[in-house]
């Protein structure tokens, strides 16, 4: 029987006969649209519309444009019109068959050649920009225990004073006296740099380190002082008068700050208007859950700015937030709510048969985690404690009766915590910075280095770069003290809201605080990038500017 025509139409062919159809095809209209003087782009864009299935054929593979096989491609290479379909590189086969006035009109066109033309149009305006440095210092409040400072050229100070230059450096330290006090003192870089090394300290025992504090260190044939019931009782009366000075000054405004150093935390107390706090404030770093529940149980309110918020916070959140008197009924109304909870949890797992040594272990396994979540952000930046107003002078007294801060073994055993301040208080001892002055290399390069050791005040920095001749460049490193570090990262959230006006009241009213005019501009500021941890500043003298790390 024969054959429909409706098979044969049907009939399977094989690809590559199917392919050799299309390209027919394709050179049949190309051809066509030449004669009737179409372009072949429009003719493109409408048989991509009414066939798209010969298109994706047509693009199967990639074909190398520059190859001749024969003498139809070299026409099509040659001429102008050539098929872009047939290579998959369009643009920049276009780019070697248009001039300059087409390659102006098709500028939406994505190329190199219309990246690097806009490049040349805007090379006035493409520059590298370089990173310029600040005109004002940074403030750190962490304390340092040494600093070098690092020129190309000799520094206009040494280590080596004369008579009048050392007079006169602890007489203006001791007086307050700035750059710009008319006096008859002397005024050479040396004595300026011997005045700015200065500071105030109590206890001051010279055959014991006391700063840094640390307990961990022995010190060989020490005298030890807690077995002297005499001595140690008249270095704590001491310590108490000294203390007590300190706060009045820091209460009067005529002390901008001072740290008590003890051997496991460190307690920083800042007059009000420094750093933008109104009130009298007191930041305690680092601290652990045994000392936040000694304040807890004094009513000293206190808060942890630092402290990253979690849910697991909410078993325990009263010991590590603020504590309040009227929040104290509700306090014991809900430990009493908790308790009938418990007895209603035991009642519960009786009656599922779970036996009382079971119910107690359960009880002492969630007691453990509890505690191990309160004790995750001991000795770490997360415990800075924060004191405000009135619980600062809670917190004075606290500190007057805590027996803790005094080591009762090792080195320091019977010493009391170590005070620093910038001005005088009494009892206080007036101590210098050890100064090692020395020549290094560094890549061939010869640079003077000053080496300061002791206890740096964050006045202290901004002294040195006061005097400094504007003229010199210089570096400055510095080693901190670990546990200090947290003082420099909290924020006032109430430092937006001030005026300017109320910034100069301020001003007004620290003007007898021992700094002079230009330092305590810095310490009064408001704006919180002022205040941040440095390791390293450097000064240009090119652009009278001050970078840092």
């Amino acid at each position: 029987m024969p054959e429909s025509p409706l098979k044969d139409t049907l009939k399977w062919q094989h690809p590559a006969e199917v392919l050799k159809l299309q390209k027919l095809r394709l050179k049949k209209r190309n051809l066509q649209s030449r004669i009737k003087g179409i372009s072949h782009t429009s003719e493109c864009e409408t048989s991509s519309k009414t066939n798209s299935f010969e298109n994706v054929l047509s693009k199967q593979k990639r074909k190398n444009p520059f190859s001749i096989e024969d003498n139809n491609k070299r026409k099509k290479f040659n001429s102008p019109s050539c098929n872009l379909e047939e290579s998959g590189d369009q643009t920049l086969f276009k780019l070697l068959h248009t001039d300059v006035s087409v390659k102006n009109v098709q500028s939406n066109i994505t190329s190199f050649d219309n990246i690097l033309s806009k490049l040349d149009n805007n090379s006035d305006v493409v520059e590298v920009v370089k990173a310029l440095g600040e005109h004002w210092l940074p403030i750190d409040w962490a304390l340092k225990t040494k600093i070098r400072l690092l020129s190309l050229k000799p520094f206009p100070w040494n280590q080596k004073l004369k008579l009048s230059e050392e007079a006169s450096g602890v007489t203006g330290f001791a007086r307050c006296l700035g750059s710009s006090s008319v006096t008859y003192l002397d005024a050479s870089p040396n004595a300026k740099f011997h005045q700015c090394c200065l500071y105030w300290q109590q206890p001051s025992l010279p055959w014991v380190k006391l700063f840094p504090r640390s307990t961990s260190k022995s010190v060989g044939n020490s005298v030890s002082i807690a077995n002297n019931p005499q001595i140690r009782d008249s270095l704590q009366k001491a310590w108490f008068d000294s203390l007590r000075s300190l706060f009045q000054l820091i209460r009067t405004k005529q002390c901008p700050y001072f740290y008590v150093c003890a051997n496991n935390f460190t307690v920083l107390f800042r007059a009000a208007g420094i750093s933008g706090y109104s009130e009298v404030h007191a930041l305690v770093s680092p601290t652990t859950r045994g000392f936040r529940k000694l304040l807890k149980s004094e009513d000293i309110e206190f808060q942890m700015p630092l402290k990253k918020k979690r849910m697991s916070d909410q078993g325990y959140d009263t010991m590590d937030t603020t504590y309040s008197e009227s929040t104290q009924d509700m306090t014991e109304q809900q430990n009493l709510d908790d308790e009938d909870d418990e007895d209603n949890d035991d009642l519960w797992l009786k009656s599922m048969g779970i036996n009382q040594d079971d119910i107690k272990q359960i009880k002492y396994t969630q007691q453990k985690i509890v505690h191990k979540a309160e004790c995750e952000v001991d000795n770490s930046e997360q415990s800075l404690v924060l004191i405000e107003g009135t619980e600062v002078h809670s917190f004075y007294n606290f500190l007057l009766n805590c027996k803790s801060i005094v080591a009762l073994t090792g080195p320091l055993a019977g010493i009391p915590p170590t005070l620093l301040a910038p001005v005088a208080f009494n009892g206080a001892t007036l101590n210098g910075l050890k100064v090692r002055e020395n020549k290094v290399k560094v890549d061939d390069v010869d640079y003077f280095t000053l080496e300061l050791l002791g206890p740096i005040l964050p006045t202290t920095i901004h002294s040195l770069f006061s005097i400094h001749p504007p003229e010199y460049s210089l570096t400055a490193t510095f080693q901190n003290l670990t546990s200090t570090i947290p003082f420099s990262k909290t924020h006032n959230p109430e430092e937006e809201n001030r005026t300017k006006g109320e910034i100069i009241f301020v001003k007004e009213n620290l003007s007898d605080c021992g700094l002079n005019e230009k330092v305590l501009e810095y310490f009064c500021t408001v704006d919180s990038k002022c205040i941040v941890n440095v390791e390293c500043i450097k000064y240009d003298s090119d652009n009278k500017t001050f970078t840092w790390t």
